[in-house]
């Protein structure tokens, strides 16, 4: 649908015969890499009359799902307040493609594109008190694009991220950026990037992800020093890893090109796009379609015949160790997981979360908290107890024969250790 084509504004209809335009607001801060963070997010049927409301994450949600959870609000008209260049391109992405009509502003509350609202009789602190604050703290944790090139060229997406949902496009040359459908970017989160190659001069275009010239990014890219590997290769790895939580990186890499398509894994957040069709991978094994203008849903239903393994828990932490170890530049080291044995035989065979691993380097033993990114030295003991900690087993009888008489002291103090750190 082109924007010449609008699908009526549809209203909602109260009791008494009464008709009222719902009308949203969202408070959206674009940050030096162009991601989006939603700050605040306000429902009602006039400015006067405005709640809070769920917010959006645009790490996670497509255009697709944003229209759909303003359709079930009844919302008739959305109003963004932004400043930045890539919003006006979402905007009017939005508009040219979905019956709500969306109004863009910028900080000083002036109108970008859209249509004018009383919106101007308000300020930002009225309408979102207390929320200004939080933009100091976005502006010094903007999303880093490094981590964004890793996952986009090993395939190593978290597995809360949901299959089908596409973070990340790779376009050969720039040619190709005329070839992505528009089913395609309905399903690309809101905060996806296309990473382009080939071109020597950063482009523009009208499109609303993430442009990202991969000529810019060849430091990067050689910094994590990325490699080539067989499913045989890995496999042996992974099996030294699970059977004793030996870790070997003999070339020190922070990743595996390809890891997911490799294993065969049933992941699918990263199209490639080269001149002879549409991929799965960087490698260019795994082809999808010859055809461009194939809609998403069918390229779905291709994926869906191609071979895929169910990704164990193992395979699926085993690209995480290898990083760990890379960036301790540490080509052999020793880690304790719920997924490896080491001081237990045993380890666990189910997916699950958790934020502590065990490491130990020459002879030294290390916990590491995973999302505070930070290390302390322990001793043998507490290593030997966070093993059976995050294998659930503090009750076993394999941990009790090896404090037969201290086991509940250490107990009670390697708890209160965790709860500190925690």
């Amino acid at each position: 649908m082109h924007r010449g084509d609008r699908i009526e504004t549809k209203l909602t209809i109260h009791k008494k015969g009464v008709v009222y335009r719902v009308l949203a607001v969202g408070y959206v801060y674009e940050d030096t890499n162009g991601m989006f963070h939603m700050i605040n997010q306000l429902l009602g049927t006039t400015m006067n009359e405005l709640d809070s409301i769920e917010l959006i994450d645009f790490n996670v949600n497509t255009p697709n799902d944003f229209y759909s959870f303003l359709e079930y609000l009844s919302v008739t008209e959305y109003v963004v307040i932004c400043d930045g260049d890539r919003i006006l391109k979402l905007v009017n992405f939005l508009n040219s493609n979905y019956p709500i009509r969306f109004n863009l502003y910028n900080n000083n509350l002036e109108l970008k594109t859209g249509h004018s609202t009383n919106l101007l009789n308000n300020n930002l602190k009225e309408l979102f008190p207390n929320k200004l604050d939080t933009l100091a703290n976005l502006e010094k944790e903007t999303s880093p694009i490094k981590n964004e090139l890793h996952l986009m060229l090993t395939g190593n997406y978290p597995l809360n991220i949901k299959n089908n949902l596409i973070k990340h496009l790779f376009v050969e040359k720039t040619e190709l950026l005329r070839c992505i459908d528009n089913s395609i970017l309905k399903n690309c989160v809101i905060n996806s990037i296309i990473f382009y190659d080939k071109s020597n001069v950063n482009i523009a275009s009208d499109l609303f992800p993430i442009m990202v010239n991969l000529q810019n990014e060849k430091e990067t890219i050689e910094s994590m020093n990325l490699i080539h590997m067989s499913k045989e290769e890995i496999m042996e790895g992974i099996k030294s890893f699970q059977s004793s939580g030996k870790v070997l990186n003999k070339q020190i890499t922070q990743g595996i090109i390809d890891y997911s398509a490799i294993m065969n894994m049933e992941r699918n957040n990263r199209l490639f796009y080269f001149e002879e069709g549409i991929y799965r991978d960087y490698g260019r094994k795994n082809l999808i379609t010859t055809n461009f203008d194939e809609d998403f849903y069918e390229m779905v239903n291709t994926i869906s015949y191609m071979k895929a393994n169910m990704i164990t828990p193992a395979m699926a932490i085993y690209p995480m160790v290898i990083n760990i170890s890379a960036l301790l530049e540490r080509q052999q080291m020793y880690m304790v997981t719920p997924f490896n044995a080491f001081f237990s035989s045993s380890f666990t065979q189910k997916h699950k979360n958790f934020n502590l691993i065990g490491l130990i380097i020459d002879d030294q033993y290390y916990l590491y908290h995973i999302s505070q990114n930070k290390n302390y030295k322990v001793n043998k003991v507490y290593l030997l107890l966070l093993e059976f900690y995050l294998k659930n087993s503090m009750d076993s009888i394999d941990l009790k024969s090896y404090f037969p008489d201290k086991l509940e002291t250490f107990n009670k103090k390697f708890y209160e250790f965790i709860d500190r750190i925690s």
